[in-house]
């Protein structure tokens, strides 16, 4: 599969400050609502699994199971397999850990009812539209077992503190409006779209088979806004992929000089804050 022109790359792109915030997250820390329900001998698939650090953390859970990990990236898979063989958790330990390229949106390359688990982890929110969604999840049931789970974590609203420095506005919505210009609302972050795509995908809501939770990303105190400034900086710089999308969505230089002004005085600003909530849905096939 070629990445170019394909209408789900991940336009953001995989430069070192965009993925710096894919390789922070864990089982632990973005899939705490699932792991209650994973068995040791479970077969899991993680759908966009970026660098592979939720992937691999996933096999202290299923420590006697199957991990597969997918995403459109071959030079992402390739890093997300380093880093198994760099933990130790690979296809000779304990739990069966392996990563391919493959494209959710197009047909998975797995037979029916082949997974006990799958979970996709901030996916969605980079389709260009509902219909697109709703594809994707047919085919991730089409490969669940029966009684099997889909999860998936999306965010549904985010916030900048203090509203003075207006990063909602400056940060928040300009960073959307190049997915937005497909069919997804313009007011609604995909997560709060969700329900309404599970019960369109044939999922049982009224049959206590789905479950709406939420969880929030906060970032707080100096040490974490200097972290969170640096990768917002750092995609701002000329020939990031991240800033692209600012300019294909129209938005302007000085809109972005703006943008940068503001997120350097959120750093500096003692008792800022910056917040997202996620929501978070379980499925029962």
């Amino acid at each position: 599969m070629t990445q170019m022109n394909h209408p789900n790359k991940y336009m953001q792109g995989y430069s070192h400050s965009t993925i710096a915030t894919h390789r922070a997250r864990t089982a632990d820390s973005d899939a705490a609502f699932l792991l209650p329900y994973i068995k040791k001998a479970d077969r899991i698939l993680d759908v966009g699994c970026g660098p592979g650090t939720m992937t691999t953390s996933l096999a202290k859970y299923a420590s006697s199971g199957s991990i597969t990990g997918i995403d459109i990236s071959l030079p992402i898979i390739l890093e997300a397999q380093q880093l198994a063989d760099d933990t130790s958790i690979s296809t000779d330990g304990p739990a069966s850990v392996k990563f391919e390229q493959a494209d959710v949106t197009e047909s998975l390359p797995f037979p029916d009812d082949h997974f006990d688990i799958i979970f996709a982890s901030q996916v969605f929110g980079h389709f260009v539209s509902q219909d697109r969604v709703l594809r994707a999840l047919l085919d991730i049931k089409r490969v669940l077992k029966p009684g099997g789970i889909v999860a998936t974590r999306d965010g549904a609203a985010q916030h900048f503190y203090p509203q003075s420095l207006d990063l909602d506005q400056l940060w928040v919505r300009n960073s959307t409006r190049d997915i937005q210009q497909g069919s997804q609302s313009s007011s609604d972050l995909v997560g709060t779209t969700m329900p309404r795509i599970f019960h369109l995908a044939g999922f049982d809501s009224d049959g206590g088979k789905v479950r709406i939770g939420g969880g929030a990303t906060v970032y707080q105190g100096a040490d974490a806004r200097q972290w969170l400034a640096a990768r917002d900086l750092g995609q701002m710089k000329e020939g990031d992929a991240f800033r692209q999308t600012w300019l294909d969505a129209r938005i302007t230089e000085e809109e972005i000089e703006e943008a940068v002004a503001a997120v350097k005085q959120w750093a500096a600003t003692d008792n800022a804050w910056y917040g997202c909530l996620q929501f978070e849905m379980l499925a029962w096939k």
